[in-house]
């Protein structure tokens, strides 16, 4: 499964070309991330599917759905319920050896995660932590793998729920920019444009 046939099913007939300075975005998040999301990136850019599903993207101005803000965030809430309960994190959070990097959400507060690993951000796989109960579930793939089977409404994940809308379900695109409201404003490094204009 190629991003490129992916943004096809999804609706996309060329990329959005979103850049970003990868070089500024992984040291933010504290790590390098896998191919195939850059290439996600470049080719959707911000925005989700379904109304449902939001998958997170560097140099946004939103903090809600930038990447690193996003991690900061699971970072702070984890703090802030342990301070409360005394309670262990769910899940154990980047940079932790074997922690959970959030990539997306749906708009019921489910995550979804890389489970982070030695090996190469290539060969990571994805995990959801559901928002209400206990139950982790684990995707045998990586990341454009498990978004197919979202966009062909065949993921196996409990809380995932199934879609009312056509399949293969839509891309809806977003500007990226912080329209006020939920989360914080970022300053903002990633663009739609020329991939020659550089940084």
């Amino acid at each position: 499964m190629s991003i490129e046939r992916l943004a096809r099913e999804a609706g996309l007939t060329a990329p959005r070309r979103y850049q970003v300075d990868w070089d500024r975005a992984e040291a933010a998040v504290g790590t390098g991330l896998p191919a195939d999301y850059r290439e996600y990136v470049y080719w959707f850019g911000p925005g989700g599917f379904d109304d449902y599903l939001i998958v997170c993207v560097p140099g946004v101005e939103n903090s809600n759905t930038e990447l690193a803000a996003r991690l900061a965030m699971e970072h702070a809430g984890a703090r802030v319920r342990a301070q409360l309960t005394g309670a262990a994190p769910r899940v154990p959070l980047f940079p932790e050896p074997g922690g959970w990097l959030p990539w997306g959400f749906t708009t019921g507060g489910d995550g979804l995660y890389w489970v982070t690993s030695e090996d190469t951000p290539d060969n990571w796989t994805v995990a959801g932590r559901p928002n209400r109960g206990s139950d982790l579930a684990f995707f045998d793939g990586g990341f454009t793998a498990f978004l197919h089977t979202f966009v062909r409404d065949t993921v196996e994940m409990s809380f995932i729920a199934e879609t009312d809308s056509e399949v293969p379900i839509a891309f809806e695109p977003y500007s990226g920019k912080w329209l006020g409201g939920a989360g914080t404003r970022l300053e903002a490094y990633g663009r739609f444009g020329d991939p020659g204009a550089g940084f």
